[in-house]
C-alpha cells in the first residue's frame, strides 16, 4: 500500500542538518536610573517649571515658583542663579496637594505639584523679562 498522504508530515532531517542554530545575543543588563529628572534634563527651565504670581507674592516680595517634584532646594538655588543672576538668600519648598473636584457624579482630582519660595536680599529684585 502506498503512503503517500502521510510522506508530507515525515520530518525531513537534511534541511535543519545543513543550517546551524542561531547565536545567542545576549542584552546587557539594564540599570535602574536613580537620578531625579530635574539633574537628568539640563539647564534652569526642567527645575523652574513657571512663576506663581498671586497677591501673597507681590506683597511679600518673594518669588513664588513651581517646580519639578523631584528638585531639591539647592537644585532650585542654582536654577535661580542661572536664570536671573541674582542668589537667593533663603528657599523654603512646599509640597502642594491637588484639589479635588467633582462635577455631577464623576469626582476627579488635579495633580500634586511642588511650589517654591524664593527670597532675596531687602532691595533686591529681578528682571521679569528673563
Amino acid at each position: 500500500m502506498h503512503m503517500g498522504l502521510l510522506d508530507r508530515f515525515k520530518k525531513s532531517t537534511t534541511a535543519k542538518a545543513a543550517t546551524p542554530p542561531p547565536a545567542k545575543v545576549e542584552k546587557p543588563a539594564v540599570q535602574a536610573i536613580a537620578k531625579p529628572i530635574s539633574t537628568i534634563t539640563t539647564g534652569y527651565a526642567a527645575v523652574l517649571l513657571r512663576p506663581v504670581v498671586t497677591e501673597k507674592s507681590t506683597i511679600t516680595g518673594a518669588y513664588y515658583f513651581k517646580v519639578d517634584k523631584a528638585t531639591s532646594k539647592s537644585e532650585i538655588v542654582k536654577a535661580f542663579k542661572a536664570r536671573y543672576g541674582k542668589v537667593p538668600r533663603k528657599v523654603n519648598v512646599i509640597n502642594v496637594l491637588g484639589k479635588t473636584k467633582v462635577r455631577g457624579r464623576t469626582a476627579g482630582k488635579r495633580a500634586d505639584w511642588k511650589k517654591a519660595v524664593v527670597y532675596l536680599n531687602k532691595g533686591e529684585t529681578v528682571d521679569s523679562s528673563k
